[in-house]
């Protein structure tokens, strides 16, 4: 196939590099408090329908689009969840929520799971499922699905939550929502692996602590230890299997101390070819991975096609030539975007491509090879102008120990960035990473005359394992150190006004906020804590109540709320409210299960006691987040009149 391919006939073309001479018109701030309205674009195996997702608000719909005719159908789909996307398990069928079936005509409609199955079906079959682990069963099998299906939990315990961990696997048809379980949980087995044909062969275990990998041939074969992969105290990320199921695809650490991409020869029970690394960055790091990240197969041949992974910005790389031509005559037709192959049909000549950059959210286009066409689908929010957002820079600095902290900084709009008010945005996690790309929230602060600083701090994944294992019981100390000196960078560069400087930070991002108050009383002119750590002892002994499950890693980590509990007490903010001198505006939801309510109520009575002042927010109906419009938008005008009011 030639490298050269015309595309986009009938597409028009907006680069993300835009040059403006002057300040563009403020943004309202409802264009952020508003979510995309279009998500999680595939298209069916036989490349006739496209399904998506479309959210007003909380209120979640799944739509059919045939490509022939470009009717649509619509489908209410009655699910709040994130979850709701479509998965096709079928040329016609899909499956989406927790969990209901339907054909892309609209009919056959099956609920599956939970109330939808109780009244559609009308029957006490209760299953505690956590997710689809395998949907593309060839043949006769079209249209089953394996179900990640749990053992009934005795106890919710004092908070009434459960967390499920040791899963079985179901075989279930969505045509009919009957299920039998092929798979029985032979101990401790937290994760599974099917291949292309739907049979469970790989495990993960897990016991206090270790991990390793076990292993079948078949269904009637007993399980094994995969040699070289026996108990160890990082895991293994399993990437899929074969076609002919005789190699496993995994993540391990390389020589180098970046994970790396590997091949595991089944049949020889040993370790194969590094088939993807990068001396700096990790390759699908162990427990990380965004929406575009991964290996990406072939989905009739289970042929590896391309890897898609992250540095500073996303990448990929493609061993198939057609594909790796097809990403150059996209990257081509789209400039200075990032353009991601999001779907594919099975003969790889329809592709779903999901096109942005840090200015804009993005659009879904549907490329057809035989057409040498390329054409938009749906923006997935419409109501941005990418002219008018502000552009994202990859940036480094090292910190006090000379480590070197990556991250970026988000320069307004028509600003030069030279002496700017700045709001330093750490991410939550901490065991997470910031990506780039196009961000709501810190597009807002940008849009009100804000620079953002937001830092990967030590402890963040993809940059080498020896960098994630420096933030392992070092939060509050080393690992804000990173972000202090982030801070301190950013003014010694001239980017940042020394006398105009918020921290501001989501869960762990807001433990940071408040930490950054009293280890740095002068650096800061304000904080806004949005759902953050006050009480590690008291959040860590929450966990616990909720499952034991991984205590060992948690203690590694983080710390033993019984062991650590002096450790805990230095670097739990609410002991240290006394050194708090900076105006603080605190943001909490009242059914947040990861950082309960208690956490606000614990810092409150701190600052009460101590006569410290405060704002304070908070909202029901909300979990970890703010997701109702009317909601993120109270909370912008909270945010624009707190800044203005401090940052003067």
């Amino acid at each position: 196939m030639s490298l050269k391919i015309r595309l986009g006939l009938a597409l028009n073309v907006v680069s993300a590099a835009v040059a403006l001479a002057s300040a563009p018109a403020q943004v309202p701030m409802e264009s952020f408090a508003r979510l995309p309205v279009i998500r999680d674009v595939t298209i069916s195996p036989d490349g006739q329908t496209i399904c998506y997702t479309v959210v007003a608000d909380l209120e979640v719909g799944l739509a059919f689009k045939n490509l022939a005719t470009g009717k649509i159908n619509g489908v209410e789909s009655n699910v709040t969840s994130k979850a709701a996307y479509g998965r096709w398990v079928a040329n016609d069928r899909v499956v989406y929520g927790w969990l209901s079936g339907i054909n892309r005509d609209g009919s056959h409609y099956t609920g599956l799971l939970g109330y939808a199955r109780q009244v559609d079906k009308r029957d006490q079959d209760r299953l505690y499922v956590t997710g689809i682990m395998f949907d593309r069963f060839p043949g006769d099998e079209a249209g089953h699905v394996l179900l990640l299906e749990h053992d009934h939990p005795l106890s919710g315990g004092r908070y009434g939550l459960v967390r499920l961990t040791y899963p079985n696997v179901v075989n279930m048809d969505t045509r009919t929502g009957n299920f039998f379980r092929i798979v029985q949980n032979p101990g401790k087995v937290i994760g599974w692996l099917a291949d292309a044909k739907g049979v469970v062969k790989v495990g993960v275990e897990y016991d206090q602590g270790l991990s390793r990998t076990i292993y079948r041939e078949n269904e009637d074969a007993p399980w094994r230890v995969l040699a070289g992969l026996e108990y160890a105290k990082r895991s293994v990320g399993l990437r899929g299997l074969s076609a002919d199921g005789s190699t496993l695809y995994l993540s391990l650490v390389t020589p180098d101390g970046t994970w790396g991409v590997y091949a595991y020869d089944l049949r020889k029970q040993q370790l194969g070819d590094l088939i993807l690394s990068h001396e700096r960055y990790d390759i699908l790091p162990w427990g990380n991975g965004g929406a575009f990240e991964g290996i990406v197969f072939a989905p009739n041949t289970r042929e590896i096609l391309g890897i898609q992974y992250e540095t500073d910005v996303p990448k990929v790389i493609w061993f198939d030539s057609q594909m790796a031509a097809i990403q150059g005559a996209l990257d081509q037709g789209l400039p200075g975007r990032v353009n991601t192959i999001a779907d594919m049909s099975d003969d790889l000549k329809k592709l779903v491509v999901f096109s942005r950059s840090a200015r804009d959210p993005g659009t879904y286009y549907l490329f057809d090879l035989d057409k040498k066409q390329l054409k938009p689908l749906f923006a997935c929010m419409p109501w941005i102008k990418p002219e008018q957002m502000a552009e994202v820079y990859p940036i480094s600095y090292k910190s006090r120990d000379g480590l070197v902290i990556h991250g970026y900084l988000t320069v307004p709009a028509g600003k030069e960035p030279k002496n700017l008010p700045l709001v330093v945005f750490p991410h939550g996690g901490p065991f997470a990473r910031d990506s780039w790309g196009f961000h709501s929230d810190p597009q807002f602060l940008a849009s009100r005359g804000y620079a953002v600083l937001q830092m990967n701090y030590r402890g963040s994944p993809g940059f080498g394992e020896s960098f994630f294992e420096k933030g392992h019981r070092h939060i509050g100390r080393e690992l804000q150190d990173d972000i202090t000196d982030g801070t301190r960078w950013a003014i010694a560069q001239g980017i940042a006004d020394p006398h105009r400087i918020a921290i501001m930070g989501w869960s762990f991002g807001g433990y940071s906020v408040l930490m950054g108050l009293t280890r740095e009383p002068d650096l800061y002119r304000c904080g806004i804590d949005l759902a953050g750590v006050t009480d590690w002892k008291a959040i860590l002994n929450y966990d616990l109540e909720i499952s034991k499950f991984g205590k060992e890693e948690m203690a590694d980590l983080l710390g033993d709320p019984g062991k650590d509990a002096a450790d805990l007490d230095e670097i739990s903010p609410v002991n240290h409210v006394d050194k708090i001198r900076a105006p603080l505006l605190m943001v909490y939801s009242k059914e947040d299960n990861t950082v309960p309510y208690e956490q606000a109520r614990l810092m409150r009575d701190a600052m009460d006691k101590a006569h410290k002042p405060y704002e304070f927010v908070s909202k029901f109906n909300e979990g970890h987040g703010f997701y109702t419009y009317d909601h993120r938008l109270e909370l912008y005008q909270r945010i624009d009149k707190f800044l203005a009011a401090n940052m003067k």
